[in-house]
């Protein structure tokens, strides 16, 4: 079965660049097939900012300050050149693997900076707020696809309820307007409400739904609604914790293996796109982050 990470790694050196090479080579070393640029720079929402224009920041974080707009060299943003440098050192080392990019989303973004302070949209209610923020994720995802490359668009708030199903479908569908949908993903990790399911199937241009369902067993049961057999989209099947503090908190490889048979019982095997930790490793110990990989692939192999 094939393998691939969310998008976080540890950073691995002071250096960026280095660290991204470094974040490839882990990745590859461990066996993962699907590998990304390690997001080295910094978090997910703090990766975006300079992608626009209208998010300013200060020391406790980034807020509205203005209508959000594209700035003008978006082709020279953060995500932009990090992916460029991770495409590379692929080539020039000769990897095989697929890259894959993560790039926060608009209900994500929109609502931790609106959060803050929501500039001329007046609170956090305003679907402008999300709206103007999609047409920039659509932007860079455009942007990556164009080099035929894996787009992940990471929508932890749909799953913390930061807006409605119905509402955040809209603004998911501005984001992936004219993509490529075989190069398409959406994360959402967490605990699935029904609602919210339904709405992530719905959404347009997207072959893959990246869910957690290591301690999220609900996720599990949710399937059993049929879903899927609605529908041609397939399933990123989480099946690694990563919020663990020790080597005993880590999902077994027994664990792993029957979440898997369980979610193949839903659904089948063949719309299991691939299989992956629950969410970024980027506040995981190396330590632990390495053998949650090293599971990972091994897991894959017994499939």
């Amino acid at each position: 079965m094939i393998t691939t990470v969310i998008g976080s790694l540890p950073r691995f050196d002071e250096d960026l660049e280095k660290s991204i090479k470094m974040a490839v080579d882990f990745q590859v070393k461990k066996g993962i097939d699907i590998i990304s640029d390690g997001e080295q720079r910094t978090d997910m929402v703090s990766y975006m900012v300079d992608s626009m224009l209208g998010v300013s920041s200060t020391d406790s974080g980034h807020y509205v300050s203005d209508k959000i707009r594209p700035s003008e060299n978006i082709e020279k943003s953060s995500k932009i050149l990090d992916f460029l440098k991770a495409r590379e050192y692929v080539k020039e080392k000769g990897y095989s693997n697929e890259l894959k990019i993560s790039v926060t989303g608009p209900v994500t973004f929109g609502f931790t900076v609106g959060m803050k302070k929501p500039g001329p949209y007046g609170n956090l209610r305003n679907l402008e707020l999300y709206r103007d923020v999609a047409k920039i994720v659509n932007l860079i995802a455009k942007i990556i696809q164009s080099y035929g490359i894996r787009v992940q668009i990471d929508e932890p708030g749909v799953n913390a309820g930061f807006l409605a199903p119905e509402l955040a479908e809209e603004a998911l569908n501005i984001a992936t307007e004219g993509l490529d949908p075989k190069l398409t993903s959406i994360h959402a990790c967490g605990k699935l409400s029904e609602r919210a399911l339904r709405m992530l199937v719905r959404v347009r241009n997207v072959n893959v739904l990246s869910l957690e369902f290591a301690g999220a067993p609900n996720n599990i049961e949710l399937l059993s609604k049929g879903f899927f057999k609605e529908t041609s989209k397939k399933i990123g099947l989480g099946c690694m914790r990563v919020n663990v503090l020790s080597i005993e908190e880590l999902t077994t490889q027994e664990q792993s293996l029957e979440i898997i048979k369980n979610v193949e019982s839903l659904i089948g095997g063949g719309s299991i796109e691939y299989i992956h930790p629950n969410c970024g490793l980027r506040n995981t110990r190396l330590e632990l982050a390495s053998m949650i990989l090293d599971n990972l692939v091994s897991v894959s192999k017994k499939v």
